[in-house]
């Protein structure tokens, strides 16, 4: 029996998209934003609305971190493919199609049946690029190392073995092994990876947490938190999780209603990432610019000295 439908196939794949005209090179990765996208599944979609938001505000994006859904949005949109085309495809989306079940018990007993592997397809028939160093925005994707219990991230290699790693949540998909090492979901060691984006960016961090909200209902006043690293103005506490800490501004849209398989939802869950992005644009402008203020002296610096060469 043949499926009635391919989700992660259902729109022509590879369309006109190509390198965005942000891309950034590795040697400026410090300047403007680094976000650091959660997992969440179906929720992940708000994602796509804070993207959107930048691009309209011609905000650069200096880094994107995902962690399982964020990764596969996140790098997604690192390759050129548009919000508009990856919410299209995720309002198409069925879980069970994705979902690669191992067989319970080793009976033996009749024929052992595997799903086609639906994310590895997804990655080729729409990525341009094949391997992470080649995308447009530099991209980290955060997977969990089962032996070790920690973070493993992938910055150069294989997009689609990254992102089968980082969205394989145990129970649901299997682990991928990777040279000797068995990756699963990057959610089991880093919700949201702003830690890892905090390591690799000096420069403002902006997490996106969408797997679940800190309170019942999510109100327009705690949309947005500020939590500045640099210990001058702190919102945070020791309840909140470690992650949220590292971050300079979090976002949590308000998604928590929409069911984490419900990937109808999808336009839902943008417009909720949109609104979460257009109230915190004045904190990110006001931390852009302090970081232009101070990165402003060595600059000067540096030209005074070629002067003097001269």
């Amino acid at each position: 029996m043949t499926s009635r439908h391919d989700p992660a196939l259902s729109l022509t794949p590879r369309s006109n998209h190509g390198p965005r005209a942000q891309a950034v090179s590795a040697g400026a990765i410090e300047a403007g934003i680094a976000l650091a996208l959660g997992g969440g599944f179906s929720r992940g979609f708000a994602h796509l609305g804070v993207l959107e938001v930048l691009e309209q505000e011609r905000i650069p994006i200096s880094l994107i971190v995902g962690t399982s859904i964020g990764g596969l949005l996140g790098a997604a949109y690192s390759d050129g493919i548009s919000v508009d085309e990856l919410c299209q495809l995720g309002s198409r989306v069925q879980l069970r199609d994705f979902i690669r079940f191992q067989k319970s018990g080793d009976s033996g007993a009749g024929p052992k049946t595997h799903r086609p592997d639906r994310i590895g397809e997804f990655v080729r028939e729409w990525f341009h690029a094949s391997r992470i160093e080649e995308l447009s925005i530099p991209t980290a994707i955060v997977t969990t190392n089962l032996d070790t219990c920690a973070a493993h991230v992938f910055t150069r290699g294989p997009i689609e073995l990254a992102i089968r790693a980082s969205c394989a949540f145990p129970g649901l998909f299997q682990p991928v092994e990777y040279e000797g090492m068995m990756l699963a979901d990057g959610c089991i060691v880093a919700p949201v990876p702003s830690a890892v984006a905090a390591r690799m960016n000096r420069g403002c961090v902006l997490g996106v947490a969408v797997g679940s909200n800190s309170s019942s209902a999510v109100t327009p006043e705690n949309i947005v938190k500020l939590l500045e690293r640099t210990g001058r103005r702190s919102l945070g506490n020791a309840d909140e999780p470690s992650w949220s800490r590292r971050a300079d501004i979090l976002l949590e849209p308000a998604v928590h209603h929409i069911e984490w398989n419900d990937f109808s939802r999808a336009e839902e869950a943008r417009a909720a990432g949109a609104e979460a992005m257009r109230r915190a644009l004045p904190h990110v402008r006001e931390l852009l610019a302090r970081q232009n203020r101070l990165t402003m002296p060595e600059q000067t610096s540096g030209v005074a000295q070629r002067e003097l060469a001269l």
